[in-house]
C-alpha cells in the first residue's frame, strides 16, 4: 500500500477539491482567504516558523500533507467544538475498530446537535481520524464580538504574542473575544457533558481526562475538547476538511503497532448526507473523498444570531456568577504550591515535586486543584501557583512555553475543574485512592486515604 502522502497527491490536484480548500479558508480563491496562516501538525509541535501565510498552500498540498488553517481569520472569529474519542489503554483502537469508536460517541454527538439547534445554530460538521468537529464563525463586525469581548475576565492573562507582524496585527482584538468565548464554550460543553453523560456508555469529559476503566474493559472516554480556549488564539488550528490524517504515522503510533502499511489512508471529510457507517467508508477512499468533495460545500457557517441566544444563556446561569466570583477573587501571590507539599497527600505531593510533565497533564492539574480546594484556597489562587511552577525554570520547560502561555494554560484548567466542581458538574466520585490508582496517578500508596480530602469539598447539586 502507498504511504498516505502519495495517495492525497491524487486528490489534492483535483480542481473541486482545490475548490473547497479555498471555501474552507474563507474565500473563493487562494488571493481572497481570510484566514491568518496555515500549517500542518499531525504529530509535530506546533512552532509558529511552521505557521505559513496562505499563499503555501500549494506548497503544503504538493507534499501530500495534512493541512490545518488557523483560528485566527482576518474577517471573523471562529468558534470550534471538537469531538474525540481516547483510549489510554489501546491508543490504536478508533483506527482499528472505528465503527465501535464513533458509535461510542453517539450520544454525545445527537446531544451536541439538540443543543446547537436549541439556539439556532447550524455548524459546519467534519468527520476526522478520531472524532469530530464543529465549527461556525462570527462576522468581525457582529455585535456579539463587542459582547464577548465585554465578558471576558479582567485577571486573564495577556497571551504570548507572535512574532509575525502580521499576526500581530490581526489579532488583539481578537484575542479579547476569543477570551470572552472562551466563557461561553465551557458553559456549553459543560451542558452537554451533563446532558450526554446520562446516555454514554464511556465517561464524557471536559479535556481529555485519564479515567478508570470502562465495562468494556478499557480506560477509555469521550473528550469535548475545549483546551484551546486556554491558549493564545493565534497557536491553535482547525484540520481542514478534505486533507489528509497522518497522526498515527507521523507520530509512530503506527509503527510502533505494526500497522503502518495496513491502515487505509484517512481523510478529513463533512459529514454531508451521510449516516457513521457510510461516512466511514468515504473518507478511506480517496475516490470517493473526491466525488463527496464535488458535491459538498464546507464554507464556515455565519451563525452570529444564534450565538446572541446563547451567549444571553451564559449571562443568566450560575456559572457566570462563578466566574465572576473567580474573578473577584484573584489576588497576587507569594505562594507557591511547594509550601504546601507537608499538608498534601503522597500522590499529590509527587505531582507537584514532578511537575513536568505530571502537572502539564490536565488529570495532574484537576488532582492538584480539587485537594487545594479542600484546603479552602481559591481556585484563583490555585491558578496562579501552578502558573508560577510552570515559569520556573528550574523545572526545565525547554521551549514548552515557546508560543503557549503558562499563565492562560494555568487558568484555564484550573478554572474549569474548579467550576465543575462549584456548579455541581462534578461531584468527584472519583477523588478516591481506588480510582486515583485507576487512572494511573497513585504513585505512593502508603500512608494516603483521600477520603478526608473528598470530605472537605462542597457538594453541589447541579445547575445544568
Amino acid at each position: 500500500m502507498h504511504h498516505p502522502s502519495q495517495i492525497a497527491k491524487s486528490l489534492y490536484e483535483d480542481a473541486g477539491t482545490l475548490q473547497r480548500f479555498y471555501e474552507f479558508l474563507g474565500g473563493e480563491c487562494l488571493d481572497e482567504v481570510t484566514t491568518s496562516h496555515i500549517t500542518h501538525a499531525d504529530g509535530c509541535k506546533i512552532r509558529s516558523s511552521e505557521m505559513k501565510p496562505p499563499s503555501h498552500l500549494p506548497e503544503l498540498l504538493a507534499q501530500g500533507l495534512d493541512v490545518d488553517r488557523s483560528l485566527l481569520d482576518h474577517e471573523a472569529l471562529l468558534v470550534h467544538l471538537d469531538i474525540e474519542y481516547v483510549n489510554f489503554d489501546s491508543p490504536t483502537e478508533c483506527y482499528l475498530n472505528p465503527l465501535r469508536c464513533f458509535e461510542l460517541q453517539e450520544p454525545v454527538i445527537q446531544t451536541i446537535h439538540e443543543e446547537l439547534l436549541r439556539f439556532g445554530i447550524r455548524p459546519l460538521h467534519l468527520l476526522t481520524g478520531q472524532g469530530h468537529h464543529f465549527i461556525w464563525k462570527l462576522e468581525k463586525h457582529s455585535p456579539v464580538i463587542s459582547e464577548l469581548i465585554t465578558l471576558a475576565l479582567t485577571n486573564t492573562p495577556h497571551p504570548t504574542a507572535s512574532d509575525d507582524p502580521a499576526i500581530q496585527a490581526n489579532a488583539e482584538r481578537w484575542e479579547a473575544a476569543f477570551s470572552g468565548l472562551g466563557l461561553v464554550m465551557e458553559f456549553l460543553a459543560a451542558r452537554i457533558k451533563y446532558a450526554a453523560s446520562k446516555k454514554c456508555s464511556i465517561p464524557v469529559e471536559l479535556t481529555a481526562l485519564n479515567v478508570g476503566g470502562s465495562s468494556f474493559g478499557y480506560r477509555e472516554m469521550v473528550s469535548i475538547d475545549i483546551s484551546e480556549y486556554g491558549d493564545p488564539l493565534w497557536t491553535r488550528v482547525v484540520r481542514m476538511p478534505f486533507t489528509n490524517y497522518l497522526k498515527p504515522w507521523k507520530n509512530g503510533l503506527a509503527r510502533y503497532h505494526g500497522i503502518e502499511h495496513s491502515l487505509p489512508p484517512i481523510f478529513t471529510i463533512p459529514f454531508h448526507e451521510n449516516d457513521i457507517l457510510k461516512a466511514l467508508e468515504i473518507r478511506t477512499d480517496v475516490s470517493k473523498t473526491r466525488e463527496l468533495a464535488q458535491r459538498a460545500c464546507v464554507r464556515i457557517p455565519e451563525q452570529s444570531r444564534g450565538m446572541v441566544k446563547l451567549v444571553k444563556k451564559y449571562i443568566n446561569s450560575p456559572l457566570r456568577l462563578v466566574h465572576q466570583q473567580y474573578n473577584d477573587t484573584s489576588t497576587e501571590t507569594d505562594l507557591d504550591l511547594s509550601s504546601f507539599l507537608d499538608r498534601l497527600p503522597p500522590c499529590t505531593r509527587h505531582i507537584i515535586e514532578q511537575p513536568n510533565n505530571l502537572l502539564l497533564k490536565p488529570s495532574g492539574m484537576k488532582h492538584v486543584t480539587r485537594c487545594l480546594m479542600a484546603m479552602k484556597i481559591p481556585p484563583s489562587q490555585i491558578a496562579q501557583m501552578i502558573s508560577k511552577t510552570f515559569q520556573n525554570t528550574a523545572h526545565q520547560w525547554q521551549n514548552q512555553w515557546d508560543i503557549y502561555s503558562p499563565e492562560m494554560r494555568a487558568h484555564f484548567y484550573t478554572r474549569v475543574f474548579s467550576d465543575q466542581i462549584l456548579t455541581g458538574l462534578d461531584h468527584h466520585l472519583d477523588f478516591n485512592c481506588v480510582s486515583v490508582q485507576d487512572q494511573g496517578f497513585c504513585f505512593n500508596p502508603k500512608d494516603c486515604n483521600l477520603q478526608p480530602w473528598r470530605d472537605r469539598l462542597p457538594v453541589t447539586i447541579n445547575q445544568y
